[in-house]
């Protein structure tokens, strides 16, 4: 009992968050259509989240060939859904399935499935939370970073429809602190993390080269086949079943334009269907060059706050060479940022924080029209990052090699990318 209550005691700022959470995107997705439309009853639920539901009942069903459907969702293999099996299952065994109209979703299945969805993805907000407790954060400063981001997460989980994210932004944490706190001898155990992660959303692997570079090559090659293998299995099933329609969709990311939000890059994308895009090379790109920015800084420095920031710079590029935008691609950016941000400074987190909710408010809508939207949203990215490198005092010092007063006491810290470069002007 006595361990129980440490626990929660420790977990007690991302549990009330969550809790919150979970009220307030149960009772909005309920309520806000009745309120807001007089004699109207909708239910207002993400139908990104509803398509994936549909690749679990195939899934439950053992129709594997259904997994993977034309103009689906999931694009992705296939780890949440089988997760979320479980969830349609109960809900079946509650009789919570009843439509509001003919054509509508099964309304009483939100019930289980949103409150699931937020629990999925409120992993997110509890990795967050063990990274402020390793660095020893105050419990108002670790209050302040799961309101701030549990706003992030309601939107990616209820507001979008992708707790999958949420997800694997938490194992790639989790598989940065466990080296962070054991040392090598946890490696086996984080490329297990990764591997999962990547089995719920390959954004995971971007997490891959900033974790595993403080391993090296001969062991980061030897623990691979953990990266690969939570994957394989996940999709074994939908590939011997539909072989052709899993590839295409998990190899070209197939999108349709009218439902996103157009980069600079959108014109770059293949079409591979009627109506329908791919966005798979760019997002390749973007991965090689994150990872080898990893490589660079991190066999210089590994350790946490590095890790996390070469992750964060890695999303940002993802961001940047994205040929189709949604705001919940940018919200590993923020994520990590926040407590980054918030281990340096209060003012720090602060900033982050605007540019983060300045962020949602510029994304969460489709735009095709991208001469202002654009840059405005990749302004707040740039911004969030700037909160997380070093101040101007502290670029001099390290390209100059001198140190003020302030800088002789106490070891200055220096996060991502920017360190690197840094070390290369003053060689």
């Amino acid at each position: 009992m006595g361990r129980l209550s440490a626990w929660a005691e420790r977990r007690a700022a991302p549990s009330v968050v969550t809790v919150a959470m979970l009220v307030a995107v149960m009772a909005y997705s309920l309520l806000a259509h009745p309120l807001f439309h007089v004699g109207q009853i909708r239910l207002l639920a993400p139908s990104d989240l509803w398509s994936l539901t549909k690749s679990s009942y195939a899934i439950l069903h053992g129709n594997f060939a259904h997994i993977y459907v034309r103009n689906g969702s999931l694009t992705s293999p296939p780890a949440f859904e089988i997760a979320l099996a479980p969830v349609i299952l109960l809900g079946q065994a509650l009789g919570l399935s009843p439509h509001l109209h003919s054509t509508g979703e099964p309304l009483s299945l939100w019930f289980v499935l949103g409150p699931a969805a937020l629990l999925f993805a409120s992993t997110a907000l509890f990795a967050l939370d063990a990274v402020a407790r390793h660095w020893h954060l105050s419990d108002g400063k670790r209050l302040a970073l799961a309101l701030v981001g549990g706003v992030g997460v309601a939107n990616v989980a209820g507001g979008w429809g992708h707790p999958e994210d949420c997800v694997a932004v938490a194992f790639v944490v989790w598989a940065a602190l466990a080296l962070e706190r054991d040392g090598l001898r946890a490696a086996p155990r984080a490329a297990w993390l990764l591997g999962l992660g990547i089995a719920f959303q390959p954004l995971a692997v971007l997490g891959v080269a900033p974790v595993l570079t403080r391993v090296g090559w001969r062991e980061a090659a030897r623990l691979s086949w953990r990266l690969v293998l939570p994957s394989a299995i996940v999709l074994l099933p939908p590939l011997l079943a539909e072989t052709h329609q899993t590839l295409f969709v998990i190899l070209r990311q197939p999108f349709q334009p009218k439902y996103i939000s157009f980069t600079p890059l959108t014109h770059l994308a293949p079409v591979i269907a009627p109506a329908t895009d791919g966005g798979g090379t760019t997002r390749l790109i973007a991965i090689l060059i994150g990872a080898a920015l990893a490589i660079a800084v991190c066999r210089r420095r590994h350790d946490l706050a590095t890790v996390l920031s070469m992750v964060a710079v890695a999303a940002s590029l993802r961001v940047l060479f994205e040929t189709e935008l949604n705001w919940y691609y940018l919200w590993p950016v923020p994520a990590l940022c926040l407590v980054l941000a918030l281990r340096r400074s209060g003012f720090r987190f602060a900033v982050c924080s605007v540019a983060f909710l300045a962020s949602m408010v510029l994304g969460d809508r489709r735009v095709h029209h991208i001469a202002t939207w654009w840059p405005a949203l990749m302004g707040t990215l740039v911004l969030m990052l700037l909160t997380i490198g070093p101040s101007p005092r502290e670029w001099r010092s390290l390209v100059t090699g001198r140190r003020g007063p302030a800088e002789s006491v106490r070891p200055v810290e220096f996060e991502g990318v920017m360190v690197a470069a840094a070390d290369l002007l003053r060689e």
